[in-house]
């Protein structure tokens, strides 16, 4: 007991004084480089853990050029939706996406020299970038006006910094786009100060350094930035389908599946925690899986027709709405879709190539498939074959036969495929016919 009391009164001294630290503490986070969707993860956990942690203050520091419109407007969500007091500070810029974030915090503070504005939304065309259509500069307009009218701001000065067309007499003519200076900010209501230093703000505000807790850019933000990216994407897409057809292919369930799943769970996870993916996005996912298992194990032993041909562009669908959202132009829609295609076209040709090409392969207990089922298939090198010794043999399934699987006759394991039914392991079969590439079985029924 005595020991344990000991073990105790260590717990709370080092225990604690961390949680005084973050208990009505000023959270500050910083937002330095573009902003993307692993910032989006990182905003929404800030505001979060700084909510349970009873803060008095949430502080964006800002010094960013821009970023992706989809993932400032969910960035813009959760600073506007929390309770907290938020404070933005421009150091020493915030621009585009940046600006979006800062107009949405109750109150904005600069540093000298700094900048904001220039957030007219536009598109990666080559080497070279293109404004966005009227409908979504009109859209970004509005959210920018909800914004300053939110806090109490005029929202034309909002609403100048995204649109071309809006001019302010005495600030910005027609056919620029607003960029405010410090002074400029503090002259028209969008600055409440500028100040040196953020540390000495928050002391003269009552707020002493060891009240301070910085929020650090997380591992798992990195992660969901990683796989959120186009090449992050392909690579998770080909991947999972060349695990999901490799193992429909094999008999039983091992690697190749697990690899697949946890490729395709890892793209919907991230893209759902960025708010991309939806209900919809996991039904297209769901049902064409479903529609590639009845065409593999209920319509067609060996064949690939109209229901799995289905289920792969259920699948593509829900890849690609996953990965669009309402501020999504024409061209990156256009980008999403090749990725896709490209994503499950080389999924498919590469597990082709693995079962085509290493048939003796043992990849797991229960063994490999047909040795040469697609090729043989294709060029009819082999279906003209007469039955031989083989017909007629009797044995046992060793695996499940849902079609394909392993049967025993007499000792010998031999790779086979079922006529169309599933076989349940152990069963008695009768092998009906050999083409040489594959022995077909038929359970014996009593």
């Amino acid at each position: 007991m005595k020991t344990r009391g000991v073990i105790l009164g260590i717990l709370v001294l080092v225990v604690a004084p961390v949680l005084l630290a973050e208990a009505g503490s000023v959270w500050v986070i910083t937002l330095s480089t573009t902003i993307d969707y692993g910032t989006v993860t990182y905003v929404q956990e800030a505001v979060r853990a700084a909510e349970e942690a009873d803060a008095t203050m949430l502080v964006i520091e800002l010094d960013t050029p821009g970023g992706l419109l989809e993932a400032a407007t969910r960035c813009r969500s959760a600073v506007l939706g929390t309770q907290l007091p938020t404070v933005a500070y421009v150091n020493p810029e915030a621009f585009s996406a940046g600006a979006m974030i800062a107009i949405a915090c109750d109150t904005i503070l600069f540093a000298p020299g700094g900048a904001m504005g220039a957030a007219t939304p536009v598109y990666d065309v080559g080497e070279t970038y293109r404004e966005a259509p009227e409908k979504t500069i009109s859209a970004v307009r509005t959210l920018f006006r909800s914004s300053a009218e939110t806090n109490g701001r005029p929202p034309d000065v909002a609403e100048a910094m995204v649109d071309r067309d809006v001019a302010i007499p005495g600030l910005i003519e027609a056919g620029k786009l607003l960029t405010l200076s410090s002074d400029q900010a503090l002259a028209w209501g969008y600055s409440d100060g500028e100040i040196e230093s953020l540390s000495d703000w928050l002391v003269q505000a009552g707020h002493p350094d060891e009240e301070i807790f910085r929020f650090k850019l997380r591992w798992i933000d990195d992660l969901v930035n990683a796989l959120t990216s186009p090449i992050g994407v392909a690579i998770l897409i080909i991947i999972g389908i060349l695990g999901l057809i490799t193992e429909m292919l094999m008999p039983g369930f091992g690697i190749p599946g697990l690899i697949g799943i946890a490729c395709l769970g890892a793209f919907f996870w991230s893209h759902v925690l960025v708010g991309l993916a939806g209900w919809e996005s996991v039904a297209f996912l769901i049902g064409g899986i479903l529609a590639i298992l009845l065409e593999i194990f209920a319509f067609t032993a060996v064949d690939f027709g109209i229901t799995g041909l289905a289920g792969l562009v259920l699948v593509g669908l829900g890849f690609y709405t996953a990965m669009v959202g309402p501020f999504t132009e024409r061209a990156e829609a256009l980008r999403a879709i090749g990725v896709v295609s490209i994503g499950v076209f080389v999924g498919i040709v590469a597990a082709i190539i693995l079962i085509t090409k290493l048939p003796k392969t043992r990849l797991r207990l229960g063994g490999m498939i047909l040795s040469s089922a697609i090729s043989s298939r294709a060029f009819g090198s082999a279906n003209d074959r007469e039955a031989n010794a083989w017909v007629g043999r009797t044995g046992t399934a060793a695996t499940d036969l849902h079609p394909v699987g392993v049967g025993v006759f007499g000792g010998k394991r031999v790779d086979v495929v079922s006529d169309g039914s599933h076989i349940p392991r152990g069963a008695a079969i009768e092998i009906v016919k050999d083409d040489g590439y594959r022995k077909v079985v038929q359970q014996v029924r009593e």
